[in-house]
């Protein structure tokens, strides 16, 4: 009986704290007990319980109720200990088939993106020059201008103005204007090219991969040489490229909110 009492005082908790998780303002007692239907001295010793740890909190002026940061901490930890490689792979591998090209997985750390796992393409005998552990700039790559896209603009505009802006060919974007209509022309779209930014003679698509809060700092690329990418390639790809990326987000817990 103590068990099942147990049990059914979890469920009540947690009902509140999924409420408050939701509610922009916060919530009182009174609040709270008319929305779960709870009494309200119950509904007072289960949130004197989670203020305790942290998972909820009161203001003193107001006496209303909000989630507390313990659930941002606990979820950070939970973030940082995902497999992120191991939730992509078989999407990659999915895609890899679907297109016969190679398909990139990247992290950004700082002002560069590094390869962390790779799909190579079976189109031919071209490979592409890529390797896991290799950086390349954000602002000069289609993974990068994706992740960037998810970012807030004064974000975005920091990284430029750190970054050794240089041009890698003749088609790298080298002006602080160009690269912000790019960024915009990535959020509008949904996806990045990378239109021999990079690399001469390489194109590629590509998609962020968002967290929860739709911010991104993994993305996902299909690579191919220029004479396999032209636009009407490209615009086939987009729907390969975008179920891959989504089903990699869900995986980790993410989505891609609309900007």
């Amino acid at each position: 009986m103590a068990e099942s009492s147990s049990v059914q005082s979890l469920d009540r908790a947690f009902d509140l704290l999924e409420i408050l998780c939701h509610s922009r303002n916060g919530m009182s007692i009174g609040a709270l007990s008319a929305e779960t239907g709870l009494h309200k001295s119950t509904v007072h010793r289960l949130l004197a319980s989670m203020c305790a740890r942290g998972y909820v909190q009161r203001d003193a002026a107001t006496s209303v109720y909000h989630a507390g940061m313990r659930l941002c901490e606990l979820s950070g930890y939970i973030v940082e200990n995902m497999d992120v490689i191991e939730r992509a792979r078989a999407p990659m591998e999915r895609l890899g088939q679907e297109t016969g090209e190679t398909v990139h997985l990247v992290m950004q750390e700082e002002k560069d993106i590094v390869y962390i796992h790779k799909v190579e393409g079976v189109s031919g005998a071209i490979r592409m020059v890529s390797r896991i552990g290799m950086r390349r700039p954000l602002y000069c790559t289609g993974v990068g201008k994706a992740i960037l896209a998810t970012w807030p603009d004064d974000e975005v505009r920091a990284l430029w103005q750190a970054s050794s802006v240089q041009a890698y060919t003749s088609h790298t974007i080298v002006t602080e204007e160009a690269f912000f209509r790019e960024i915009n022309r990535v959020r509008r779209l949904g996806y990045s090219l990378d239109n021999e930014e990079n690399e001469l003679g390489v194109r590629c698509i590509a998609a962020a991969i968002p967290d929860y809060r739709g911010r991104a700092s993994y993305a996902l690329s299909v690579s191919a040489p220029l004479t396999r990418m032209p636009d009407e390639r490209i615009a086939l790809l987009r729907g390969p490229v975008l179920a891959a990326r989504d089903e990699i987000a869900a995986a980790l817990g993410g989505g891609m909110r609309r900007i």
